[in-house]
Formats: structure tokens, sequence, C-alpha cells
């Protein structure tokens, strides 16, 4: 069965988009965490309660997979029965990996350890904090989910009642019923697909299959990616492409913000490279996916553009969600849209930024490490706190940029400083700033802060900033604000941001 056969049967249902209205089923008797990434959302929510079972721990009919696959996503014919057929496939080490906190081999022994307290814990209860602290364990682990190791492939799916799930992919041929998805408890909504698998196994793309018809990407995968089919899950990475890997409900240094997902974009062969730069994100949930809120920036294929084109050096991207709280995180002062004061906590994010997650990529990943090698970039409120963080931390970064950012905030409906006020006030030392908008005069009014965005770009000339240097300034007449326009824009921004990393 090749991949075009089944593909086009899954492309309703997707990790990471919007849940159908009933869609909490899916957390019923799971924990807060584990409801949160089932429903793909970048922050817990309150799981229901689940019926509570004493049962004993089962798994599938334990199968042996081997495929003759590249892990490029071409399929290759071969046997895959109950018994599961051994064929030998190319050795490939992942390249491209993270590096990270737990060693593989004490994954698997994690996991026994859950599997055999999970059934012996006396409700759900005690059950859901459980499993909520494995999962963060698991995504803090060097390879994280699905859990490779002794020769062991092990997929954790949470149930949603609404049918019968199982695992294939390019290691079962694309079967679409080749490894059934089992209660790992009874009566508790994690299901577990356990395959022996034959090492080194090829970097595999996968999918969760429900009903032998209905494909959807694993939601709890570390490693994802796009194509003509959707999202697709990697049992581990690819050598010879880019992908993405997930961390959900990251909270290192989060004080009193809500945790969000991280996710990484990581270049081809990384883990052959290292001193890569950086460039952070806001917004992440609009960046990556297709089927993104609002539409998608598209950056993944944007800077696999740059890269191969010569543009920009590999780099990776960190892509940060947002919260409920997006105006109040990305707000520098306060300000007053006509509900009421919002604003004034972007210091807990850059925080955030600086002390939680850029230490953590920087463990984890081959980067540079140094402010000449860091950008941060946004839209909108996400250009307004870019250009508030480089002002904030300019021994951390060395780039920033904004497209149609709100720099009017502070003074829409109060009298507070504006970004441009503190740099007026206490230039920040050498950081390349990119300012761009789309809209059109006449000043003041204007559309997508065009009008602010040529004061901003006035101001730094005057504290010394030079077009063409230090600075970087686009307008793209009659421009929307919306993520198309920004993804239009991102390949340019790109080919600016490209030399000041190659210098």
């Amino acid at each position: 069965m090749t991949r075009a056969n089944h593909a086009g049967a899954g492309a309703g249902l997707r990790a990471g988009s919007q849940p159908a209205a009933g869609a909490q089923r899916i957390v019923h008797g799971l924990g807060v965490l584990a409801a949160s990434l089932a429903l793909g959302c970048a922050t817990p929510s309150e799981a229901g309660e689940g019926s509570s079972s004493e049962g004993s721990t089962t798994r599938d009919t334990v199968t042996t997979v081997t495929p003759t696959t590249s892990g490029s996503g071409a399929t290759a014919t071969g046997s895959d029965d109950s018994a599961g057929s051994t064929v030998s496939g190319p050795a490939e080490s992942g390249d491209g990996s993270s590096t990270g906190d737990a060693p593989a081999a004490d994954a698997c022994a994690a996991y026994d350890e859950f599997a055999q307290a999970l059934a012996g814990d006396p409700d759900d209860a005690a059950r859901d904090d459980r499993q909520d602290e494995f999962l963060r364990t698991m995504w803090r682990s060097d390879e994280g989910l699905p859990i490779r190791c002794d020769g062991r492939m092990i997929v954790l799916f949470a149930d949603d009642g609404a049918g019968a799930w199982s695992v294939t992919g390019d290691f079962a041929d694309w079967d679409p019923r080749a490894h059934p998805l089992q209660p790992l408890v009874e009566g508790y909504g994690l299901l577990v697909a356990e395959l022996a698998i034959e090492e080194p196994l090829a970097p595999s793309l996968y999918k969760l299959v429900r009903d032998g018809t209905e494909y959807v990407a694993d939601p709890w995968a570390r490693r994802f990616g796009w194509d003509e089919f959707g999202e697709y899950s990697l049992t581990s990475a690819r050598a010879d492409a880019s992908h993405l890997e997930r961390y959900p409900a990251f909270d290192d240094a989060l004080a009193s913000l809500q945790p969000r997902r991280v996710v990484v974009y990581v270049p081809a062969g990384a883990s052959s490279r290292s001193a890569l730069p950086v460039l952070y994100m806001h917004d992440g949930q609009n960046l990556f996916a297709p089927d993104a809120p609002y539409g998608g920036w598209q950056v993944g294929a944007a800077i696999d553009a740059a890269i191969e084109g010569g543009a920009m050096p590999p780099a990776l991207v960190v892509a940060i969600d947002n919260t409920s709280d997006r105006f109040d995180e990305y707000g520098p002062s306060v300000d007053d849209l006509g509900q009421g004061p919002v604003g004034g906590r972007a210091d807990e994010y850059a925080d955030f930024l600086v002390d939680g997650v850029i230490p953590f990529v920087d463990a984890r990943y081959p980067t540079a490490a140094d402010r000449a090698s860091r950008a941060v970039l946004g839209s909108s409120m996400g250009g307004l706190v870019s250009l508030y963080i480089a002002w904030r931390h300019p021994e951390v970064f060395g780039a920033a940029g904004s497209m149609s950012g709100t720099l009017e905030w502070g003074q829409i409906g109060a009298d507070n400083d504006r970004v441009l006020d503190l740099y007026e006030a206490t230039p920040p030392d050498d950081v390349w700033i990119y300012l761009d908008s789309g809209g059109n005069p006449p000043c003041p009014g204007g559309s997508d802060n065009y009008c602010v965005t040529v004061e901003m770009r006035d101001a730094l000339v005057g504290l010394g900033w030079t077009e063409g240097e230090r600075l970087a300034w686009l307008h793209a007449p009659g421009a929307t604000h919306d993520e198309a326009a920004w993804a239009a824009r991102m390949p340019g921004f790109l080919a600016l941001l490209g030399p000041q990393w190659a210098n």
C-alpha cells in the first residue's frame, strides 16, 4: 500500500488543529498534561473524571519490523503479518536529533516502571498524576516519544473512545491495521502499541489510524513535519531533510506565566554541525502548520529555501506558542484597548525566554550560544515584544525584527512609554533591527501600523542606526495585517538576516 493511497483518508483529523465539537471526549480519564497534548493544545486544560478501574496492564502482540525505506516517505513492499516479518533496512544514525537529559535505555526502564505502577494505582486520579509526571519526563528525555530502545518501539496515545486505533508507517508498508493500540490499563484512557524493531531502524514516517480509514499524526511524537498528505510523525530524524521537534507544556523559568508548547525547526544534518544560529519567534501556533489558525507563515518552507539557496547559513528556529495572556505578555507597558488595562508583563515573558527557553535550546542543540548568532522576530504584538526584548537584553540578542509591529502600544488608550520612547532614552548597543509594514500613508492614519513603523525607523536613524547597516526597513504597499502578508515577507527578512549571521 502506498502513502498516496492512504493519506487522504485522514485529511480532516490532524494533531495541533482546533478540536472539533465533542473532542473533549479524548481527555476522559487522563491527566491534565495528557489531555492538553491529546487535544493539540498549548496549555493544559481540565480533564474529565475517568471511570475508576483496577485493571492489569495489557499490550498488543509484539511484532518485529525493519523497513526497507530511507525515511524519505517512499514505502517498500513487504509483508506484515501477525508474526511480523523481518527485513534488513539501511542503517541510519538519526542525524539531526536533539540531545538531552536521559539516555534512551533509561526511557525504556522508565516506561516499564510506569506501566507497572499505573496498573497498581488505586484510582484514575492517581493514574492521572502518575501519567502527567511520566509524560513530562519523556518530553524532556533524549529522544522523546515514541520510546525507542533495546529493540523496542513504544507508541502511546490518548483514547478518544470513538473507534479502534492502530499504528502504521513506512515500517509496516502503511498497512492501516498493522499494529493495534490497546489499553495500557483496562478501563483507563491510555493506549499503547509496542513493536519489536531490529536496530538500527531507518528513520521512518508513521501515523495513527482510526478504524482502518482515518489517518492522523501522533500528537505526542517529538519529531514531525508536513507533506502533501498532511502532518506526519517521525520515529527519528532524517539526515537529509529538516524536521520539527515539539516540547509540550514547557515551563522552565516560567514564574507566574502559563506553560506553553515550544517547537524547534531543525535543519538537515544538524547533528553534524556546530555553532548554529537561532531565530526565536512568537505566536508559534501560526508559524509552521499549513492549516494554522488565521493561516500560516510557512516558516519551514521559507527557511529551507533560504538555506538551500545560500541566502543564510543553516539555522534553528524556535517557535514559542502564545497563550490566552498574549496581550499582557507581549505588551511592555500597560495600555487600554477599551476593555480596561492590559499589558505590562513583557518583562516576565522576556525573562522566560532568556532564562528558560534559551538555556534549554543551547544545552540540547548545537548552537553558537552567543548574541551575534541570536535573533528574535514577531508580527503585530509579536513585533512589539521582539523589539522590547532586544532593548531589554542586548547582551543576549544581536538582531530583532518587527513585522507590522504594534509600536503605538502604551499610548493607544493610555499615556505610558512606547517602545520607541525606551529606545530613545537608552539605545541598545549594536543591535541589528528589521522593520516592515504594509498599509500606506498618509500619516497620521494609514493602516497595518505603517505610520508608527516609519516613526520608529526615523527615530533609529536619529539615534545612529544606518539603513543598509544596522537597520533594514521594508514597505509592502497595501499589504494587509495578516499571516499571509507576513509569510510573503519572510523570505526577504531571511535574506537580510542571513548576512548578519555570515559575518
